[in-house]
């Protein structure tokens, strides 16, 4: 059953394509292009999951997916990142169930999405590199 999606990210392309696509896949989402305009929307309304660039001026999204975490704990948080420093350990250390590296695989940000709805934890770490019919974003 699909669920009520908060997309974050301050790269106007990503933040469309990805939106649109989860749309595509049935799920209602509302975006925003950073960390505050997040914060100011979950404070009047809840969603089931959060998508999250890590890099955003104002608040990065680490310390967005703490503040989540610490007012609606119930509120699945996947971050995402092109900084080859960032780690599914620092996402899940601060009350996030996933990471997903960008470039953005769309089929496998669907995958990790259904995965964290279905059981509330990340994804183990294996990554095909196969990429033929993909649909990289960011």
């Amino acid at each position: 059953m699909p669920g009520k999606l908060l997309v974050v990210d301050d790269d106007d392309t990503t933040r469309k394509v990805v939106s649109l696509f989860l749309r595509r896949e049935g799920y209602e989402v509302i975006s925003v292009s950073n960390g505050i305009e997040a914060v100011e929307r979950l404070s009047i309304e809840s969603f089931d999951l959060v998508l999250s660039d890590f890099a955003m001026p104002g608040m990065d999204g680490l310390n967005l997916t703490r503040h989540i975490h610490s007012v609606a704990p119930q509120t699945l948080i996947i971050v995402m990142s092109g900084h080859v420093s960032m780690n599914r350990e620092d996402v899940m250390n601060v009350g996030g169930v996933d990471f997903i590296r960008k470039p953005i695989v769309l089929t496998e940000l669907l995958a990790k999405i259904e995965l964290a709805f279905a059981t509330g934890v990340p994804q183990n770490g294996s990554r095909s590199t196969h990429t033929e019919g993909r649909q990289f974003i960011g």
